[in-house]
C-alpha cells in the first residue's frame, strides 16, 4: 500500500507541473483520483476531481481548508472554491471560500479554524508535524494537512525522529525525493516533543535518525584565516631504492652478513 501511494503521489505530482500543490486527499481505502482508482493518499491541485467509493476521505488544503468528502460522493476542489457534484461533504472553510452544490449533493458547514501554516508572521509559512530522514533529504509531515515538505537549513540533524514545528519560506526548487510536494528553506525550528515519529517514518519508508555513514554538511566560514606560509616539504627518510636493491641481492646472494647489517638501520627508515 505504501508503494501505491509513493506512486501515486509521483502521477499526480507530473499532473501538477501546471501549478503547484494545494493540499492532499487521504482515505482509509481506494478513491478515484481523474478517474484513477488511488490507494491512502494523493495530492491535490487546481480543479482536481475526487470521488469515493465506500470509503470516506479527507481533503486538507495548505490554506487551512478541510472537506470530509463521504462515501459514494464526488467533488471537484480548487485552493479557493469547491463543486460538490453528488453525495455528502462536510466543508470547514473561511467565508471567502467559495462552495457550489448540485441538486444531488449536500453540503454541512463545519467551524473553521484555520491551520498553523497559515498563523505565519513576517511573511514565513509555518509547518508542525514530524521531522524524518529519507535518501540524504530531510522531511517533515505536516500533522495538519499531511502534506510532506522537503526542508533544508540548519540544525535539523539534531531533530530528526521528534515532532517539530519548522518556520521558513517555500523554495520554488522541485523536491528531491517522493513523496514530498514542495520545498522549503528552513530559517527557525523548535522542539514539541521528543520521539513519536514511528509511524511516519514506515508510511515514508524513511528514518528516524540519520545514518552515522551520512556525511557531515560543509560550513563556509565567512572570514577564512589568511593564507600562511608554505611548509617547508618534510625530509625524505625513507630507504631508497638503491638500499633496498642491495637487501634483495645479499638476501638473494647468500650474504646473510651484509642482509643483517643492513637491517640493523630498519628503525631509521620509514617502512
Amino acid at each position: 500500500m505504501v508503494a501505491r501511494s509513493v506512486l501515486s503521489c509521483l502521477l499526480f505530482s507530473v499532473v501538477g507541473l501546471a501549478g503547484p500543490a494545494i493540499g492532499v486527499v487521504t482515505a482509509s481505502g481506494h478513491f478515484n483520483v481523474e478517474g484513477s482508482q488511488v490507494w491512502g493518499n494523493a495530492t491535490l491541485f487546481d480543479g482536481t476531481t475526487i470521488e469515493t467509493s465506500s470509503a470516506s476521505s479527507e481533503l486538507a488544503l495548505r490554506n487551512g481548508v478541510k472537506v470530509q468528502l463521504a462515501a459514494g460522493s464526488r467533488a471537484r476542489i480548487w485552493q479557493n472554491r469547491l463543486i460538490l457534484e453528488k453525495g455528502t461533504a462536510q466543508l470547514a472553510a473561511p467565508v471567502s471560500f467559495e462552495a457550489r452544490v448540485s441538486d444531488q449533493a449536500r453540503l454541512i458547514r463545519a467551524p473553521f479554524k484555520g491551520s498553523v501554516a497559515m498563523q505565519a508572521a513576517q511573511g514565513q509559512t509555518v509547518h508542525a508535524g514530524c521531522m524524518v530522514y529519507k535518501d540524504g533529504r530531510f522531511l517533515v509531515q505536516d500533522q495538519s494537512t499531511q502534506e510532506v515538505i522537503e526542508v533544508s537549513g540548519t540544525d535539523l540533524a539534531a531533530n530528526v525522529g521528534n515532532r517539530v514545528e519548522v518556520r521558513g519560506r517555500t523554495s520554488s526548487a522541485r523536491p528531491g525525493v517522493p513523496p514530498a510536494t514542495s520545498v522549503m528553506n528552513v530559517a527557525s525550528v523548535a522542539l514539541v516533543s521528543q520521539g513519536g515519529c514511528l509511524s511516519v517514518a514506515a508510511t515514508l519508508e524513511a528514518k528516524t535518525e540519520v545514518p552515522a555513514s551520512a556525511a557531515a554538511p560543509v560550513v563556509a566560514t565567512a572570514n577564512p584565516p589568511a593564507p600562511g606560509p608554505s611548509p617547508a616539504p618534510a625530509a625524505h627518510t625513507g630507504m631508497s631504492i638503491g638500499a633496498k636493491i642491495g637487501i634483495i641481492a645479499a638476501i638473494g646472494g647468500g650474504g646473510a652478513g651484509a642482509a643483517i647489517a643492513l637491517a640493523g638501520h630498519k628503525s631509521s627508515t620509514s617502512q
